[in-house]
């Protein structure tokens, strides 16, 4: 009988022992009780900073109504102190059949060597950078149109009274009126690059009897309305924004003709007959030329805070606050008149909440122990049934 005792006892203390270390592994893996773990801030109204590559919007289509968009995945600092970075995958602007379909065929920025984050350091302070080479090619004429060198931008919200941005690019190259890029000095805050009756065309197709010229501007972005943007990425009370935003407007016009016959543009099929943009076809009046308007934000950044923020505290989340993804999925907007449509590409996932991650592992160190009660009380019942 006494071996009997000894037996049971020997396999409890073992049994006991084993759940004790497999619990102080799931332990350790489930980093530090929630109460311990830095509090989030609040999702609604910061500290927060966004990241983007590089963005493009066809602000006009020509006859007076906005084109489609194409946003690139854009990070969103975490809840708690990190770092949110942008995958490899995007390497250029429109990418996709879907993205070409909602901003047209013609043009393409190829982004490289692209380092594009969004974070929230251990004092609560939001902030953002991007950094990559650009060269934008309107393929239809095979003319680079500029090109980026190391464009870099930033934001940091250290305080209210001083959010800090900047934007810079080790090199600006531009085409000229014979389509040959040449480097041009990089403009300040409250500067631009303008350059007119440059060789090449739109974004979108243009009839075969029609012929385009455009003009370039360049300068920093110096407010948050200039970005653009998805929906989830917001503003605050207290908001610092920077990127390099491009903006093209080409002129469209009838091909030159031997005689005096004029050549009527062509005119979309949504726009119905009668709207003020386009003249009802057959009542005598000629289109003589129409503007096309593109833009693109290259590098966008921005971070908030609330009006009371201080470094190193506040802006904290209620407890059992969700969490929110930290990458916000690439967008595509319809153009005018078409169902609304978009592509998604996830290269990130949700922020996972820390009281999971704990919950997660009491669950697994309730199942050991129930494992080894299962185990001690077969064990004794086998001991009872030997003769």
């Amino acid at each position: 009988m006494s071996r009997v005792v000894s037996r049971l006892s020997a396999a409890a203390v073992t049994t006991v022992t084993m759940a004790t270390a497999a619990l102080t592994v799931l332990w350790a893996g489930a980093t530090v009780p929630a109460a311990a773990l830095p509090r989030p801030v609040d999702p609604e109204t910061g500290p927060v900073a966004f990241a983007n590559v590089a963005s493009m919007a066809i602000a006009d289509d020509g006859y007076g109504r906005p084109g489609g968009s194409v946003i690139s995945e854009t990070q969103r600092s975490p809840l708690t102190p990190g770092v949110s970075r942008l995958g490899e995958s995007r390497s250029a602007l429109p990418a996709s059949e879907g993205e070409r379909a909602a901003v047209g065929p013609n043009y393409r920025l190829g982004i490289e060597h692209h380092d594009v984050a969004a974070g929230l350091g251990e004092s609560r302070v939001p902030e953002a950078s991007a950094r990559a080479d650009f060269a934008l090619t309107d393929l239809a004429t095979d003319v680079t149109v500029l090109a980026f060198e190391s464009a870099r931008t930033s934001v940091e919200c250290v305080s209210t009274a001083e959010p800090e941005s900047g934007a810079s690019a080790s090199r600006l190259s531009v085409t000229g009126a014979d389509g040959v890029l040449r480097p041009v000095s990089l403009p300040k805050p409250g500067e631009e690059v303008r350059r007119q009756d440059l060789p090449f065309g739109a974004p979108v197709e243009i009839g075969e009897d029609e012929v385009a010229t455009s003009d370039l501007r360049i300068r920093p972005v110096t407010e948050f309305d200039q970005l653009l943007r998805q929906r989830q990425w917001r503003d605050g009370e207290v908001t610092a924004a920077s990127g390099w935003l491009v903006e093209i407007h080409t002129h469209v016009r009838p091909a030159e003709s031997d005689g005096d016959e004029r050549f009527e543009l062509p005119v979309p099929a949504e726009v119905t007959e009668g709207t003020p943009e386009v003249p009802a076809a057959g009542d005598g009046e000629r289109h003589s030329a129409r503007t096309v308007e593109t833009t693109f934000v290259l590098g966008g950044v921005s971070c908030s805070v609330p009006r009371d923020f201080v470094s190193g505290g506040g802006g904290q989340a209620e407890p059992g606050a969700p969490s929110v993804p930290v990458t916000i999925p690439a967008g595509v907007g319809a153009p005018s008149g078409h169902p609304a449509r978009a592509e998604v590409r996830a290269e990130g996932s949700d922020a996972r909440s820390a009281t999971t991650v704990w919950g997660t592992a009491l669950l697994a160190g309730g199942g050991v122990l129930g494992l080894a009660a299962l185990f001690l009380a077969r064990r004794a019942s086998s001991s009872r049934t030997r003769p």
